[in-house]
């Protein structure tokens, strides 16, 4: 079980629709975190600056809950490459690190979207622990693998 596999479990624990999951990766030689998932923004980056709810959660390790925000730049950015209209706009985020042995492996981003003016439920802190539960579960199933980081497939 990969990165699809995160997907389905994180957004069936916490209600939400598709394309409200994006995980991405630090690269070792810049301060950027790079897409791994979806497929569709491989490649595309954020940069890790503490005004970024990303770049937050990666320097603090700490998973960050926001929301109400105006203006955050990664949500601004995430909005220009996933939306093919302004009706599905991002909400609400939560940034969360995936560390392995101290290591920062992952970072992922879980949002809600406004789907036609639609009232939009708060995260919470629980929603934390059912992020935590579904990584841990996939990081269980790869336990017997090299490498615990979590994988495209």
């Amino acid at each position: 079980m990969g990165y699809n596999g995160l997907d389905k479990l994180i957004s069936k624990s916490l209600n939400l629709g598709e394309g409200c999951v994006f995980i991405l990766k630090p690269r070792k030689y810049d301060n950027l975190l790079e897409f791994s998932y979806p497929d569709e923004l491989k490649g595309f980056t954020i940069p890790v600056m503490s005004q970024s709810v990303a770049g937050k959660a990666v320097i603090h390790r700490s998973p960050i809950i926001l929301n109400n925000f105006q203006g955050e730049t990664d949500v601004i950015y995430l909005n220009c490459l996933t939306m093919n209209s302004t009706k599905n706009s991002i909400r609400k985020m939560i940034a969360y690190p995936v560390c392995s042995s101290g290591e920062l492996t992952e970072v992922l981003l879980v949002v809600r979207k406004e789907y036609d003016g639609s009232d939009l439920p708060n995260f919470l802190g629980e929603d934390l622990q059912k992020i935590k539960s579904a990584v841990d579960k996939i990081l269980t199933i790869r336990a017997g693998k090299p490498g615990l980081a979590l994988t495209a497939n």
